[in-house]
């Protein structure tokens, strides 16, 4: 190998290591909402008792948290524990604390069971609603479990954490504590107000969400056109409109798009995220990693970027740092199948075969348990 060769690798893996490190500057928790945004409504039934749940109903008399969460992450467990002493510490004042179970697409009794079984152990002093067909993991977006929103009075998202640790506890009852108005923001407070878009243009995006949720493309775009005419600074529909033509494999445009959501609200982590796997797909490497980088420097917890930067750097030949970043996102969702997968592969390309052997066998094994 030539020494520019070996230089590049050096920087490319010291690069990766520092974005892996770093303090977040951002938070993003969902792939199709910012702070400022409203968000999707979720209602369902209470698990134990059968009563009805609805963040519609609960409307603007309370601040509330949705904690998405599955049986499977320990770490989810954990926010589940410290939610139930935030809930009773808050009991008098105007808190919602709403579980939402995102364990599958489907679920069987047993699993159901094991689910009841968690809470009743937990003795949770909320409710907690199974997410049947991942309805609204889909319309949030979420990329990890577990992932947390909070919401305000007006409906908008104020904060919206992926993962879970003591930090994030701290700073979860911190803006809890903010938008209760019990003590006044300061340099740790996290709670963003975020671009509020204008009414008309809200509703349209919702719908356009649910659309293509149903894999409705041409609907939502149509949709999409109103919310962009009713507010032309509202970065939505370009970012949901990048994600629609990424699926149609319409690269270009969904290069463009993302570049005018980018254009439009710079602290948009999906948007650049999704700017970068554009490109990549287009074969245009540097630039990507320069658009995942960036995405990954405002929110290290987002795994779309992350798996993404992997297997651009794949691309680009660096294999340690490929399977330093691919790791990285398998941490933060142990149980996405694509992790996996490209870890195998990357493995395999690293000669490693009985980790590529190993990384195959639990991705097959996780989608045949989607099934």
């Amino acid at each position: 190998m030539r020494r520019s060769g070996i230089i590049a690798i050096v920087i490319n893996l010291a690069i990766v290591l520092a974005l892996i490190l770093q303090v977040p500057t951002a938070t993003a928790a969902f792939k199709y909402l910012r702070e400022g945004m409203p968000a999707p409504s979720i209602s369902g039934t209470d698990v134990i008792t059968n009563a009805r749940v609805s963040t519609d109903e609960i409307g603007k008399d309370k601040l509330i948290i949705v904690v998405f969460w599955a049986s499977w992450s320990k770490r989810s467990l954990q926010e589940l524990e410290d939610l139930k002493e935030i809930a009773s510490k808050y009991q008098d004042l105007p808190v919602q604390i709403i579980g939402v179970n995102v364990e599958g697409q489907t679920i069987s009794d047993p699993v159901r069971k094991h689910i009841t079984k968690i809470i009743m152990d937990l003795n949770l002093p909320f409710p907690v609603i199974i997410d049947y067909k991942l309805d609204a993991f889909y319309r949030y977006g979420v990329i990890a479990v577990p992932s947390t929103a909070v919401i305000d009075t007006t409906g908008s998202l104020r904060y919206g954490p992926s993962g879970y640790s003591l930090t994030t506890r701290d700073r979860l009852e911190d803006s809890i504590q903010v938008l209760l108005g019990l003590k006044l923001p300061d340099t740790a407070t996290v709670v963003a107000t975020g671009y509020q878009p204008k009414l008309q243009a809200s509703r349209y995006y919702g719908l356009a969400l649910k659309l293509v949720n149903q894999r409705m493309y041409e609907r939502a775009l149509a949709n999409l056109v109103i919310s962009e005419q009713a507010d032309t600074l509202f970065a939505g529909p370009h970012l949901l409109r990048g994600e629609i033509f990424l699926n149609l494999d319409s690269l270009e445009a969904a290069a463009s798009e993302f570049s005018i959501a980018v254009a439009l609200d710079s602290g948009l982590v999906p948007a650049w995220s999704g700017w970068g796997r554009a490109l990549m797909r287009q074969e245009k490497l540097d630039i990507a990693f320069e658009r995942l980088a960036t995405a990954i420097k405002l929110d290290d917890t987002y795994t779309p970027a992350v798996l993404d930067l992997g297997l651009c750097l794949a691309k680009m030949g660096d294999t340690q740092a490929a399977l330093d970043s691919l790791t990285k996102a398998r941490e933060l969702n142990l149980k996405d199948p694509m992790v996996h997968y490209y870890l195998g592969q990357v493995s395999l390309k690293k000669g490693d075969t009985a980790a590529a052997a190993e990384s195959f066998k639990i991705a097959l094994e996780l989608i045949y348990a989607a099934k």
